[in-house]
């Protein structure tokens, strides 16, 4: 074993197997250019408090456009978004944080990509049967925080395994997880996201099987679109369940995606 050097405060620890997994969980994503960076500080003005920790391990970040209007900064793994809204988002910001209580959209007219996972989420947690239907085409990397892709991840395996998604089993899963990473990325995770306040959010949040569709739609046709924007040739690889002509009927998805434009 090669010695400690002196100066070395100290030793680097060795990374497993779970370690590069999760590293590389957004790194599609990143290749496809779907990491979305906000525009330029300039345009904006932050709150000086900084941002929230969502307990999904997001950052939220309160603030205003140059008129004014008040805006939402969303930093994450797999995504980063600037939303306008009709009111202050403080408040909206601090919601993301709670440990209880059902999950509020940011609002009707224009809802942030957490909203939109939110929804998926919720609905499959509280009718684990429907993995059945969705599981087939929205990808895992759809979710954009680690602790959704990892919600997601697990619903998949136990659905694959014919046991049923519960929000307990899930759970247990997905704590088996993360005992498989390092002891210090262990500890980041714990420190920075919550599983399982964020799936009791989930089973008390209201998602009917319209707003469950509708949101998956929006997510997985959103990052499709944005992927042959950035990168027609690479988009043809990616694997989302859509076809590569979005006329090209096919049979595995539903209604809502075979005719979009």
């Amino acid at each position: 074993m090669t010695p400690r050097p002196a100066w070395s405060g100290h030793q680097v620890e060795e990374r497993t197997e779970a370690d590069r997994r999760w590293e590389s969980r957004f790194s599609q994503r990143h290749r496809h250019g779907l990491l979305r960076g906000p525009k330029p500080p300039t345009d904006y003005t932050l709150r000086w408090s900084g941002p929230v920790r969502g307990i999904d391990g997001a950052l939220y970040h309160a603030g205003e456009d140059r008129t004014g209007a008040p805006v939402i900064f969303v930093f994450s793994p797999g995504h980063q978004e600037v939303v306008p809204a009709s009111w202050a988002t403080d408040d909206w910001a601090e919601h993301r944080a709670r440990t209880d209580g059902l999950f509020v959209p940011l609002g009707d007219w224009r809802r942030t990509r957490a909203d939109y996972e939110d929804l998926v989420l919720a609905y499959l947690i509280q009718r684990p049967r429907e993995l059945a239907d969705l599981g087939r085409w929205v990808p895992v990397d759809t979710f954009t925080t680690h602790v959704r892709y990892g919600i997601f991840e697990a619903m998949l395996a136990l659905h694959a395994e014919e046991e049923l998604a519960t929000s307990a089993a899930v759970e247990q899963r997905v704590r088996r997880s993360t005992e498989e990473l390092s002891p210090r990325l262990a500890q980041l995770v714990a420190e920075t996201m919550d599983t399982p306040a964020y799936l009791r959010r989930l089973m008390v949040t209201p998602s009917t099987s319209i707003e469950a569709l509708d949101a998956a739609v929006h997510l997985v046709m959103a990052d499709w679109k944005a992927t042959r924007t950035t990168s027609p040739t690479d988009a043809r690889h990616q694997h989302t369940g859509l076809p590569d002509d979005p006329t090209e009927v096919n049979p595995h998805l539903p209604t809502q995606l075979q005719d979009q434009p």
